[in-house]
Parts: structure tokens; sequence; C-alpha cells
């Protein structure tokens, strides 16, 4: 029986392939749209339409916070392109959000599955960190929470912030230091193990099913942008967090560490990791600081070479 979990997006290019492995791997009880990566009605689209595209109309779509807790943040088009999906340009889906605030929505599948659900967090935590503030008990009712997040030292945004932490560094701070059973994935991480080389885009681009097709199509700019800073190819952080988050084993090293997230500044978004326990806190995290690459891309091959 596949276990239940809530997708939270904002969903452009690798977004959407995460959303792929997360419909393959696990039953999605719902997608939650959070402001992040572009426009946010174009998230809103891009959602829909990857539902409607890969044959999955029927998982709900809820939106959530359509800006950040505070403060102010940009969108990257430049990484995803103008609509988020590469240089495609998708129809109006015909598929409709529901009518129930992302949060709420949040809240009330953690009541219905209570110690079932999981929350796949690939993008700002905003949608999450929500629901807690209205409902504190929720952290006992959800299993389990898989974040992409945060950087060690290279940050992807500025020069010490991953993006998802930079655009709302309170909710994750208010996440991170609620009590959630929590792995992340850093920025560092994806690179390393989850970056598309040139031989590996062309043997997906060979493969001519809808889904590799797609693929190529949504991450065309993202690859380019990857390339154009230093990377050996499109680098997929949201994917490799879902994949890991289905088989535990793609971790090879972890550490479980007090995670703060910085607020103010120049450093605005930075994860600050506790390595010496100088807090003594006993609220901690699992870091993933080593990843099995070529595990994962066994993974996301199998998914993309199915018709």
């Amino acid at each position: 029986m596949k276990r239940k979990v809530i997708f939270d997006t904002d969903t452009a290019s690798d977004d959407t392939i995460a959303l792929l492995l997360s419909l393959e791997f696990f039953d999605v009880e719902g997608v939650t749209v959070v402001a992040g990566n572009v426009k946010y009605e174009n998230e809103i689209n891009n959602a829909l339409f990857t539902l409607e595209y890969f044959g999955y109309s029927h998982v709900p779509v809820f939106l959530g916070a359509s800006r950040p807790i505070r403060g102010i943040w940009r969108t990257v088009e430049e990484v995803h392109g103008e609509k988020g999906m590469g240089r495609l340009d998708i129809p109006k889906p015909s598929k409709k959000p529901e009518n129930i605030f992302a949060s709420d929505a949040i809240i009330e599948l953690s009541k219905k599955y209570n110690g079932e659900l999981e929350i796949l967090a690939v993008s700002p935590l905003t949608n999450l960190a929500l629901a807690y503030l209205k409902d504190p008990s929720i952290v006992k009712r959800i299993k389990k929470v898989w974040i992409m997040g945060g950087a060690f030292t290279r940050g992807n945004t500025t020069e010490i912030a991953e993006f998802n932490f930079w655009v709302d560094p309170e909710a994750a701070e208010i996440v991170l230091k609620s009590g959630f059973d929590i792995t992340i994935v850093p920025w560092e991480i994806a690179e390393e193990a989850a970056t598309i080389t040139d031989d590996e885009w062309s043997r997906i681009s060979s493969m001519g099913t809808n889904r590799s097709n797609f693929f190529i199509k949504v991450n065309e700019v993202l690859r380019e942008y990857s390339k154009s800073t230093g990377s050996k190819g499109s680098v997929h952080p949201d994917s490799l967090t879902v994949a890991i988050a289905y088989d535990n084993s793609i971790i090879l090293e972890s550490v479980e560490k007090r995670v703060d997230v910085e607020v103010c500044g120049k450093s605005r978004g930075a994860m600050l990791v506790d390595w010496y326990d100088m807090t003594k806190s006993d609220i901690k995290v699992e870091i993933v600081t080593k990843a099995d690459s070529s595990k994962f891309k066994k993974y996301l091959f199998e998914v993309l070479s199915k018709a």
C-alpha cells in the first residue's frame, strides 16, 4: 500500500518532474501551491496542467500563500522560463483548484490520515508554517516532513542562501523549530547527486516517451541556466528529495543537528547548523550530507522511460 503524502510546490520545471515521481511512488492526497519560483498564477496552471497531462486529474490542488509571511522576494523566471515550464507553452488547463485554502487542507488531511500523512515540501515553507501556527497539534499527526531547502555554504540565490529558505526564512524557522520529524536535503547535496549531465540528458532525450519529452521541454531553460553558473548540467533538487523520501537508502550519510534560519540582513535565508551542539537543543532534524546519485538516477530514468 502506497504511503500518503501532500506535495507542496511552487510549480516550475523540476517541481513538475518531482510531482511526477510523487505520483508514481506515493498516494498523493493533495498538491498545495505556494509563492516561489514564478508568478503565482503560472504556478497554479503548471500544477493543474501537469496533473492533467500525466492522467492524474483526480488529485486535488489547493491554493496556498501567494506571498511569504513577511518581506519581499523575487521570482526566478531566468531559471525556469517565462512561465516556469521551460519553453513549453502549455494550454489553459480544464482542471480547477479546490475551494479550501492549502494550510487548512493540510490540517484537515492530517486529521483524516492521522499518523500516516507525510509532506513533500520542495518549495518555500509558508503553507506548512501557516498550518502549524493555526493548529500546533498538527505536529503529532503528520508522520514526516521532507524538505528541499537550505545550503551549507554555496547559496544559489545569495552567497549563503538557497532559494526556498531565502523566499520565506520566517516560515522555515517556524517549521524547523516546531518539532516535526524532518529530513532536509540541502542544495549542495543536489548539486553533487542530482545533476543531469550532457550524456544523461541525451539518454533521456532518446527515450522518446511522453514523459521523457516533457522532461526535456520543461527543463531546457533550467539546464541552460545551471550550465551558465558552472554546473555540468541541469540540477534537480526537488526530484532528489522525493526519491529520498521514497527510498531512504539513497541517503548515504546524514547528521542530526539543530537548524536555525537567518531572517535579517544580507545573510537572510542562511541555514545555520549547530554542528557542535552548542545550543543543547532537543529539537533536531536530519540533514542529508551525501546521497547516492546512481540510485536516484536509476529511479528517474525508470519513471521517464514509461510510456
